[in-house]
C-alpha cells in the first residue's frame, strides 16, 4: 500500500476513524495524506509553517508503522514545499503519541492547560524542517 493525497471519497471512512477515536471532525484538505483506508494525516498549512490537524489509525491496523509512515511522508513533502515549522498538539496522557513524536524529533514547546473539553491539558510539540 502508498501513501496519496487524501480524495473526496476517503471523506467517509476518515470521519467514522474519528468518530471512534473521539477526534474533532476534520474534513480532509491539500495537505492530507491516507494509507488505503487504514490511516490519516489531516495537515494545515499557512505561510512556511503547518500544523498537524488530526491523525489516526483505524483500531485494527495500530501498531503496523502507519502513523509513524504518515508522519515522515509529510515532513518530506513539506520540506519539498519549503515549509520550515511544523506544529502539533497531543493530549498529555496520550503517552505513545509523544513517544512517536519525539522520536521524530518533536521537542516539547508549550502546554495549554484545560485545553480539551474534558478539562485535560495539551502538550504543544513543533520540528524544525531541514
Amino acid at each position: 500500500m502508498i501513501i496519496r493525497p487524501a480524495l473526496e471519497q476517503d471523506f467517509e471512512w476518515i470521519g467514522v476513524i474519528q468518530r471512534e477515536a473521539g477526534l474533532p471532525l476534520w474534513e480532509p484538505n491539500s495537505t492530507s495524506w491516507v494509507w488505503g483506508q487504514s490511516a490519516f494525516a489531516i495537515w494545515q498549512a499557512a505561510g512556511d509553517e503547518c500544523e498537524l490537524l488530526s491523525i489516526a489509525v483505524n483500531a485494527a491496523e495500530r501498531g503496523k508503522g502507519y502513523a509513524k509512515a504518515l508522519m515522515e511522508h509529510s515532513h518530506k513533502e513539506f520540506a519539498k514545499q519549503g515549509l520550515k515549522k511544523c506544529f502539533l498538539e497531543v493530549r498529555e496522557n496520550n503517552t505513545a503519541a509523544i513517544s512517536l513524536y519525539k522520536k521524530l524529533g518533536y521537542e516539547k514547546i508549550a502546554e495549554r492547560k484545560k485545553y480539551y473539553a474534558d478539562g485535560e491539558c495539551a502538550v504543544v510539540m513543533n520540528l524544525i524542517l531541514n
